[in-house]
């Protein structure tokens, strides 16, 4: 594991997959804010966790109200 992980106390890791559209959404946004991309996923993760923390899909909803 890379040091920079270690320092701040990261214990956890997450993979995932990314169509083109949103890895490019992703890659402008971390150059515009001089970030890492693991660490402008990890930001956008948590803050949207913490301003929706019951959300469910809709889709999902739909399909447990039928």
């Amino acid at each position: 594991m890379s040091k920079r992980y270690t320092n701040t106390g990261n214990k956890n890791i997450v993979s995932v997959y990314l169509d083109d559209d949103t890895h490019a959404v992703l890659v402008s946004a971390k150059n515009r804010s001089g970030r890492t991309k693991s660490t402008e996923v990890a930001m956008r993760l948590k803050d949207h966790l913490r301003r929706f923390p019951n959300y469910i899909f809709s889709e999902q909803s739909e399909e447990e109200g039928r």
